[in-house]
């Protein structure tokens, strides 16, 4: 990004911020996602400043990108709510253990324990942003996103293998 295309984001960004964390926090009604949100659509405008810049209407591209970042927030929250409601689901029932079973304990003891499964349970029974959970331990954004995202497969995987015995 050259240094004319700097200014006229950051000019963006003076002129829309209020209007975009507005917008965001009516959406995601949490203050923190919504800051987020807003920060996520301007590293994306940071990422394309040709194609913001030449468009025929910037201001519209960076509701439009927030829109979609807002989306992506829900999604990415319920779908962590999902896979820790099945989690919780499958710890709660009453198994037996006989030659072929193997306690819950055993089978996701060494997730239960990793840091990128503290991040998912924060997210999901806590409702912390990936901001505040970055924030608190260091790492960027998109560094905690990807925690999370491996933790969430990680455990979907063990499930499945579960559900399929």
């Amino acid at each position: 990004m050259n240094a004319e295309q700097r200014k006229r984001i950051e000019e963006l960004y003076l002129e829309m911020f209020n209007m975009l964390l507005s917008y965001a926090r009516a959406s995601l009604r949490e203050e923190s996602l919504a800051e987020e949100a807003v920060q996520e659509t301007f590293q994306v405008a940071c990422r394309k400043p040709e194609q913001i810049l030449s468009s025929p209407n910037p201001k519209g591209w960076l509701v439009n990108t927030l829109k979609y970042t807002i989306f992506d927030i829900k999604r990415d929250s319920e779908s962590v709510r999902r896979v820790l409601a099945a989690y919780q689901a499958l710890q709660a029932e009453d198994f037996t253990v006989s030659e072929n079973s193997i306690s819950l304990d055993v089978m996701y003891g060494n997730l239960a324990k990793t840091e990128d499964f503290k991040l998912l349970k924060e997210m999901a029974l806590e409702g912390r942003s990936y901001l505040e959970m970055a924030t608190a331990r260091g790492i960027s954004i998109n560094a905690c996103k990807k925690r999370v995202q491996r933790a969430r497969e990680k455990l979907q995987e063990k499930i499945k293998i579960y559900v399929t015995k």
